[in-house]
């Protein structure tokens, strides 16, 4: 019978023989190239992995209410309108008179904040509420850095009853936002204040309410179930800050001037004095 295998010789397509010596630096040779090809995979999968992937949710839309005034448009509004409104998805300005660039939405007659709030609020969501997952409630004199909104509201969905702002408490220990920061509310719970709040005296009342026009917010909204949440960073930081940037960032509050006394008197969270 033929033999199939000669044991004397290992071939190689060719009659050449195939020394020990040989053979144990080929096998090292295949052996650095599956090495190498390895690393070269785990890299390119590390450099895949910072990128953007498609399927990513889109970013949150977020529609700003800008309240200004007539005698305010041309050294407070007009500012705004050239920086951080331009990074709202949409923007629309509330005032008492017209302007040619702000072209502002113009509510007259009406001379209570409580009034004006209710007002703009309910024209948003009947005009613009197909805009926006989340409405941003803001004054001229606000300054906002938008995306950093869009980062804070993520873990939320525009479904859920829930609002931020820079939660105190008033007399009865009842949160509501402070007016000098700003107001975001999600689409649900914008939703829910205009139909089913506002339209029902026994919980939400239509009287004057002067500078205390948050504060019937807040009851308000509590009344018909939305959350009043918590916008702390996870330093437990503020981020809807009622004061100009220097005085939390590298002064300290005066418990002599009545505002900075509000405020620090009814935070609802600690305030930190960055000061010391």
């Amino acid at each position: 019978m033929p033999r199939l295998l000669n044991t004397r010789r290992l071939f190689l397509g060719s009659k050449t023989r195939v020394s020990p010596c040989k053979g144990i630096s080929l096998l090292l040779l295949a052996t650095t190239c599956v090495l190498l090809m390895l690393q070269l995979k785990v890299q390119m999968d590390s450099r895949l992995s910072g990128l953007p992937t498609t399927n990513t949710a889109p970013a949150p839309r977020i529609f700003c209410i800008i309240l200004c005034f007539e005698y305010r448009h041309n050294y407070a509004g007009i500012h705004v309108h050239r920086t951080w409104a331009k990074h709202c998805d949409h923007f629309v300005f509330v005032s008492d008179d017209v302007h040619h660039i702000l072209e502002p939405v113009v509510f007259v007659d009406l001379h209570d904040n409580w009034h004006l709030l209710r007002a703009h609020l309910e024209y948003v969501h009947n005009y613009h509420f197909h805009q926006g997952d989340w409405f941003l409630y803001a004054h001229d004199d606000n300054f906002v850095v938008v995306e950093n909104i869009r980062e804070m509201i993520k873990p939320y969905s525009r479904d859920e009853l829930i609002y931020f702002g820079c939660k105190m408490r008033d007399s009865n220990s009842l949160p509501y936002m402070y007016y000098k920061s700003g107001i975001l509310f999600s689409a649900a719970s914008l939703k829910r204040f205009v139909l089913e709040a506002m339209p029902n005296e026994s919980l939400c009342s239509s009287q004057p309410r002067g500078d205390k026009a948050t504060e019937e917010l807040g009851l308000c909204l509590n009344n018909v179930g939305v959350i009043d949440g918590d916008s702390r960073d996870e330093w437990k930081g503020h981020r809807f800050l009622p004061f100009d940037s220097e005085i939390h960032l590298g002064s300290k509050l005066n418990e002599s001037i009545s505002e900075h006394k509000h405020f620090l008197d009814n935070s609802y969270y600690p305030v930190k004095d960055v000061s010391k």
